[in-house]
């Protein structure tokens, strides 16, 4: 049974509606006007803006179906739902045992953004809130600001410092040398 979901973690979610079926392991995220955001606020987003969220979402999901994001169930292109698995609340839960949880957290993340190079796309919103586990292994979801490169990179550059940092002060560095 979805539920839908808010976090308690203040100033996410401008987008879509999510819901999370735990029992079932799955992740229904809805893009529609109207939408009750993860934050619990309707989306000030206009039709177009959630149409283009989508048509990127969909993209990157397809381009980078690999063991670096959910496992995609079903896209509803008609009605702009997309459903995936749920493996696990966001890394955001566990920050202050992160590096306990997944000791080689840092050699995870060079290795999946070396993977997103060699898809040739820059993320662009590492947030701690857009990633996961699959047990012990990394996963990025969120593609709605993704970009091809090298568009983009100033947003890329910006996640780094400012939320792939918060996982470990020498990743901003290292993720750097794979622009």
């Amino acid at each position: 049974m979805y539920e839908l979901y808010k976090t308690p973690h203040y100033g996410l979610g401008t987008t879509l509606e999510v819901h999370i079926d735990k029992e079932n392991g799955l992740i229904r995220r809805h893009y529609k006007e109207g939408a009750i955001t993860c934050s619990g606020t309707k989306t000030q987003k206009s039709k177009s803006e959630i149409q283009d969220s989508f048509m990127y979402e969909t993209y990157w999901l397809e381009k980078l179906e690999s063991k670096w994001i959910p496992k995609t169930v079903d896209i509803d292109y008609s009605n702009r739902i997309i459903i995936q698995e749920y493996t696990h609340p966001d890394l955001l839960y566990i920050k202050p045992k992160l590096k306990e949880v997944v000791p080689n957290i840092v050699e995870q993340v060079i290795e999946m953004y070396k993977f997103f190079k060699s898809k040739n796309v820059y993320k662009r919103n590492g947030s701690l809130s857009n990633l996961t586990l699959r047990g012990n292994q990394l996963v990025a979801f969120d593609f709605k600001w993704a970009r091809q490169r090298p568009k983009g990179q100033e947003m890329e550059i910006k996640s780094y410092d400012e939320w792939l940092v918060k996982i470990d002060d020498s990743l901003p560095e290292k993720l750097r040398e794979l622009l």
